[in-house]
């Protein structure tokens, strides 16, 4: 694996470069300068960047989303002792792809990169803040509006949700265009990302669940 390290103490940045390098990962580029990074980054192609930048410029923040530009993009990990602004709504938008606590064993570090080069999402020694839902949204919707837009995100057909709700076609599709219109987005196939940002898919899931058609379907 071909990683980068920058990080604002020099001597930090590179002693865990060559704890890395001795644990089989090839570290090909370590700065304790942004600007050295985002130069070099693209050419030496990097598969994960271990970075943490708290008081220079650009920030973290902003270097992760230059990082995001490149081809191939390299996975970022944040591995800080300072969850600064911002760094959690960068983690959500997925320009951090791991947040590790630098005061984390050297083995939760090394485990989380490697969990970060494989596509997942990894946090450790942080807890995220939980998606509050956008109630704005929420209270646009009504509860038939919800039950379909939960169906929607199944990838249910129309005849289907039709016939589940015992309303016809013609129904369904009105409704659909209302959540449409309502989400503000053209095409099913955003809806599910919108929702799930809004966190209307667990509500819907809720109201789904208690509802008098899934009362009937257990019986």
């Amino acid at each position: 694996m071909r990683l980068a390290v920058c990080d604002e103490q020099e001597l930090f940045a590179s002693v865990l470069a060559t704890a890395l390098d001795q644990q089989g990962h090839l570290t090909v580029l370590t700065t304790h300068e942004p600007a050295v990074l985002l130069s070099s980054a693209a050419e030496a192609r990097i598969e994960v960047c271990v970075l943490d930048i708290v008081t220079a410029r650009p920030s973290a923040v902003q270097v992760a989303e230059r990082l995001a530009t490149l081809d191939p993009r390299p996975a970022v990990v944040l591995l800080t002792d300072a969850c600064q602004d911002g760094v959690w709504e960068a983690y959500q938008r997925g320009l951090f792809r791991g947040v590790v606590n630098k005061a984390c064993p050297f083995a939760v570090l090394t485990s989380a990169i490697e969990r970060v080069a494989a596509g997942e999402q990894v946090s450790e020694g942080w807890q995220p803040p939980e998606r509050r839902p956008d109630h704005g949204v929420v209270d646009a919707l009504t509860s038939r509006e919800l039950e379909v837009l939960r169906l929607v995100v199944q990838g249910r057909s129309t005849q289907l949700m039709a016939d589940e709700l015992g309303v016809s076609r013609h129904t369904i599709r009105t409704h659909v265009q209302q959540i449409l219109r309502k989400l503000g987005v053209h095409g099913r196939g955003k809806i599910a990302r919108v929702a799930e940002a809004a966190g209307l898919l667990d509500e819907a899931s809720v109201l789904r669940a208690g509802s008098p058609t899934a009362e009937r379907r257990s019986r």
